[in-house]
């Protein structure tokens, strides 16, 4: 028989001999079937199929103490390092994102503190134009105002020895004595560039109305020698006939005068911004009157005789302090502009426009703050600054920095850190004293004539230069029983009371206050101080004082020196 090889598929059997002819197949399916599939084993298969299945045995070796030990050790160190990672990316966060914002967002711009030394027409006026610069250019600016006295208002507002205002008979239910008071009819109306720069920050308009005529006698210390009327205009014609017969045409020309000083002071209105005190004179076309005399300036109008001393002096005197021959011929057209000023300002008063001012404006005003001098100094390694040294309402001396600095009050010591130049420029101004005094009498005033003022003659009465009546008042008795008595002003070279008590005027009150640095002296000059003291940032408001000294060229040197600042920054 032949031997066939014959090895079943997917068995691990060996090969094994068999007859001659092959077994039967013991699937059912016949063959050359092209079933795939596997016959199932059965009890009649002589092939067994075997299964061997591999069993894997785990045995637990006991591991020593020491490797749990150091797996503790791991799992801790791992702890710690990722809480240590965490809370230096926490703490680096600021400063992650403040990298990322210093390279795609811009940096806010720079905050410049500003000082303004003086809280009186021209500091304020100078707070008010820096505020509206500031944010028309996009300058950020923040704005302190130093004032020595308790209020604010500079030499227009009296405070009594308890730091408020000043009342009649130290009743607070009396009306305050106000800076309309102290200047008589021509303050704020009379002074319209204020005014109109007041509106635009305010919001609102200033109106005024025209006031009645009034009537002026001019006292030589005998007698009346003159009356007129103010204002011009409102002159009677026998009056005007009169003064005429006494003084010629000294009087038309006077008249021509004063109105040419009233219109200078509209003209201030729309004057350009000029860092020269010449250049904006030539701009106004007044630089001749400022370097002129008055006495050449007098036979140039016509204006002589008596009507020099016995009215254009009283009247020269009242409004400077100054006598006439003494001033420059641009001095005497504002003086007379000013005395023929008759009109009532309607819905407040010029004090409290200021307040409203600085609240509009947001500056920070340190009242009873006294300023002892200002110093360009280095307050670091890497910057230099003004130093403000101040003392405190309680007394306590201190200094803070500032980027730049206004000075808006005629006080000299406060440029000793200056240098030799700037002090020389500042000595070019020097002022005079005054004493403004108020008090109250059971009686109208008549020895002068039924007038509202009176102005006196040098020396007519030892120094006053002025008696004019305020208001009435009604004083209130301790038996709650009310009184109507007269309240009256006095100027004056030096104490007033002494000369109003030989008067005999039966005075039940009364009230005096001495006014330093009150009235520039203005000669005539073609030589004005700078209003820049320092290229390091220091400007000052009294070089105007050379010019004039009223509300309006004060507030003009406040806009001025604010233009300058801001331009500065800008840079």
């Amino acid at each position: 028989m032949a031997k066939h090889d014959y090895v079943r598929r997917d068995s691990i059997l060996t090969p094994s001999d068999r007859s001659e002819s092959p077994p039967p197949a013991y699937s059912p399916c016949p063959v050359g079937s092209s079933s795939s599939s596997r016959p199932s084993p059965s009890e009649q298969t002589p092939l067994l199929q075997t299964k061997i299945q591999i069993r894997q045995v785990h045995i637990n070796i006991p591991r020593p103490s020491y490797t749990r030990i150091g797996e503790w050790f791991i799992v801790i160190l791992v702890f710690v390092l990722f809480f240590g990672l965490l809370a230096t990316f926490i703490y680096l966060i600021p400063t992650i994102f403040g990298f990322i914002k210093g390279i795609f967002v811009a940096p806010p711009p720079p905050i410049h503190a500003i000082a303004i030394i003086g809280a009186g027409p021209a500091g304020i006026c100078a707070a008010q134009d820096l505020y509206h610069k500031a944010n028309a250019r996009g300058i950020h600016v923040n704005i302190t105002i130093f004032e020595s006295a308790p209020l604010i208002g500079g030499q227009l507002a009296l405070n009594s020895s308890t730091g408020s205002q000043v009342f009649p008979y130290d009743d607070p239910t009396q009306d305050p004595i106000i800076a309309e008071d102290i200047a008589g009819t021509g303050l704020l109306w009379g002074n319209p560039l204020f005014s109109r720069t007041s509106e635009k920050t305010l919001g609102d308009k200033v109106q005024t109305s025209e006031a009645g005529s009034q009537r002026v006698s001019y006292f030589n210390g005998d007698r009346v020698i003159a009356q007129t009327t103010r204002p011009y205009t409102k002159t009677s014609f026998t009056d005007w006939a009169g003064l005429i017969f006494q003084y010629g045409s000294s009087v038309w020309s006077a008249g021509a005068m004063a109105k040419q000083g009233a219109e200078l002071e509209d003209r201030l209105v729309d004057v350009p911004l000029v860092p020269d005190l010449a250049q904006l004179l030539i701009s106004l076309g007044i630089y001749d009157y400022a370097k002129k005399s008055t006495g050449n300036e007098l036979n140039d109008r016509g204006i002589a005789g008596g009507y020099v001393p016995e009215v254009l002096a009283p009247e020269v005197g009242r409004v400077y302090s100054q006598n006439v021959g003494d001033i420059s011929a641009l001095a005497l057209m504002l003086a007379s502009g000013i005395e023929d000023t008759a009109n009532a300002y309607v819905g407040g008063e010029l004090l409290d426009r200021l307040e409203m001012i600085v609240s509009a404006v947001g500056a920070n005003v340190r009242e009873s703050t006294e300023v002892h001098g200002v110093k360009y100094a280095q307050i670091n390694e890497d910057e230099s600054a003004w130093l403000v040294q101040y003392a405190t309402p309680s007394g306590r001396l201190q200094a803070e920095a500032f980027d730049k600095v206004i000075i808006a009050a005629p006080n000299f010591d406060l440029y000793s850190a200056a240098s030799a130049e700037d002090v020389e420029a500042a000595s070019i101004l020097t002022y005079r004293t005054a004493y403004v005094a108020f008090f109250t009498v059971p009686r109208r005033i008549d020895a002068y004539g039924y007038v509202n003022q009176v102005l006196f003659l040098e020396n007519a009465l030892g120094g006053v230069r002025e008696l004019a009546f305020v208001k009435d008042i009604v004083r209130i008795d301790d038996d709650d029983s009310s009184t109507v008595e007269y309240l009256y002003r006095a100027l004056a070279d030096s104490d007033a009371v002494e000369q109003l008590e030989q008067l005999n005027l039966g005075i039940t009150w009364w009230y005096q206050e001495k006014l330093e640095n009150a009235y520039p002296y203005m000669y005539p000059s073609s030589r004005f101080p700078p209003f820049k003291l320092s290229d390091k940032g220091l400007w000052w408001t009294s070089a105007i004082h050379t010019i004039a000294s009223t509300v309006d060229t004060s507030c003009l040197a406040g806009r001025i020196v604010a233009e300058q600042l801001i331009n500065d920054l800008k840079r």
